[in-house]
């Protein structure tokens, strides 16, 4: 199960002002607009894009227990990573086993495949 993906991109610089709304040197919110969207446009909704300390959070609606990562990477200015949680094949909730494989490989292919079919990002 993959869920990470590394790109390099000039295609997503911070917002103006970016920088006072999360920690200095960290930005992400380009990308994390660009990956709603390509979600939405394949019929996977988003509830919210909202921010951490360090990266930009997208929580998808027919799953509650998952979300999206986003953020430059470390002193970067067009590296990127993807991390989409939860990392396990499943995940307890009370005393059910909610099974997370299938929706996280999809998640993961819809977004690799739209980084892959456009030629200004680069996956590392």
């Amino acid at each position: 199960m993959k869920t990470e993906i590394l790109i390099e991109s000039n295609l997503f610089p911070a917002h103006p002002n970016e920088e006072l709304e999360i920690n200095p040197g960290r930005f992400g919110k380009k990308l994390g607009e660009y990956i709603k969207e390509e979600l939405e446009k394949n019929g996977i909704s988003v509830a919210d894009l909202y921010l951490t300390d360090y990266s930009y959070e997208l929580r998808i609606d027919t799953c509650k227990f998952k979300y999206i990562l986003t953020g430059n990477m470390d002193n970067e200015e067009n590296k990127f990573v993807v991390s989409i949680e939860p990392k396990k094949k499943f995940v307890r909730k009370l005393f059910k086993k909610i099974p997370t494989e299938d929706t996280v490989n999809t998640v993961f292919n819809l977004i690799f495949f739209a980084f892959q079919n456009n030629e200004k990002i680069k996956i590392l």
